[in-house]
């Protein structure tokens, strides 16, 4: 299996880890709603961007229920539909059997926001500005859970790891705009923006290539 490939489907689960939202009276009730309601979602874009150490920003498409197109900058583009993955380099696509849907199904349902939400620390951090929006901020500190996936064993998070978030929230949709994400994962730290647009367009449409 392509190695691109495979760490692209991996990071996918994380990405998805990292979607919660807004806060008003309850900080964690308020982000376990607007959660839901950004789970609710047809499709969306997210430009995500290595801060620390710095790296090439990678485009993720969303289309609902299980269609993924991930890109990276001077890099190959990857379509994720339900268990199939297609990465294509310059003029030449690879298809393989990966079950990304299985792996990416339970953060996209409600009994795990449920158990997430279950000792997650949400510090409301009030009122700003984004591009001209107003928005409301939040803080939230969740434990490192690495991604499994079938044949990859990633090593287990060490004893402190964290991932803190700053979430940036239209004051108006409740939708996500921005995420800014400071972890710890085996003594190595990083820091990523993920910045969210086009919810629910139409225009989004993700399907695999024709092979030959």
């Amino acid at each position: 299996m392509s190695r691109r490939l495979t760490l692209a489907a991996f990071a996918l689960p994380a990405l998805l880890l990292l979607m919660p939202a807004c806060s008003v009276a309850a900080p964690q009730d308020e982000l376990f709603e607007a959660w839901k309601k950004f789970l609710a979602l047809k499709s969306f874009r997210a430009t995500i961007t290595g801060v620390e150490p710095v790296r090439p920003a990678t485009r993720l498409e969303f289309q609902a229920p299980d269609r993924y197109r991930i890109s990276v900058a001077n890099g190959p583009t990857t379509i994720l539909v339900g268990d199939t993955a297609q990465m294509t380099i310059g003029d030449r696509t690879m298809t393989l059997p990966l079950p990304v849907k299985s792996m990416t199904a339970q953060y996209r349902d409600e009994a795990f926001l449920e158990k997430l939400k279950q000792g997650l620390q949400v510090e409301d951090l009030g009122s700003d500005t984004l591009d001209g929006q107003k928005v409301r901020k939040l803080r939230y500190v969740q434990d490192v859970v690495p991604p499994a996936m079938p044949g990859v064993t990633p090593p287990p998070p060490a004893p402190g790891d964290k991932a803190t978030t700053v979430a940036w929230i239209s004051a108006d949709s409740g939708l996500i705009l921005k995420l800014e994400v400071s972890s710890t994962y085996q003594g190595q730290s990083g820091r990523n923006e993920i910045r969210y647009s086009d919810f629910d367009d139409p225009g989004i449409v993700i399907g695999l290539a024709p092979t030959q």
